[in-house]
């Protein structure tokens, strides 16, 4: 990973999702570099391994399919970020009570799971736009991005 690169850490247990990000994101965003976990359990273990590069940003999906879901994983990641990292939450689900309770739990953003290949195709080119181009993020030189 180049020194300019943003990691990006994706928590979702839907192998097609990583899949589908990783790719797009070579595409349209060459600066991130995309990880991912795929348990509540395997993400809290990644983040407190001194050995394991931080992420600067997590996609945290909400249906995990485990004991817990990701608005109930949100608290202790931004524990264990020291409420540094941004977390945007992504979800197929829109409502109004999981948008609330990511937010009051600490959520940077919330949003939606595109439902086909140009929806992600935007998705990545928004995340590259804001949280690469725009956003100064902590820890993170800030850098002159040519365009």
């Amino acid at each position: 990973m180049k020194a300019s690169s943003l990691l990006i850490l994706i928590v979702d247990d839907e192998p097609p999702v990583i899949d589908v990000l990783r790719r797009v994101g070579k595409k349209h965003f060459p600066e991130a570099a995309f990880i991912s976990t795929n348990s509540p359990q395997e993400t809290l273990t990644y983040l407190e391994d001194a050995t394991q590069a931080k992420p600067d940003l997590i996609l945290l999906d909400i249906d995990l399919h485990s004991t817990i879901n990701g608005l109930e994983l949100l608290p202790q990641i931004r524990e264990r970020t020291r409420m540094l990292t941004p977390v945007i939450m992504f979800s197929t689900s829109d409502t109004q009570p999981n948008i609330t309770q990511a937010y009051t739990h600490g959520a940077s953003a919330y949003t939606r799971k595109p439902y086909d290949l140009d929806g992600w195709n935007d998705y990545v080119k928004l995340l590259r736009d804001y949280w690469f181009r725009m956003s100064l993020l902590p820890g993170r030189p800030k850098t002159s991005h040519p365009d």
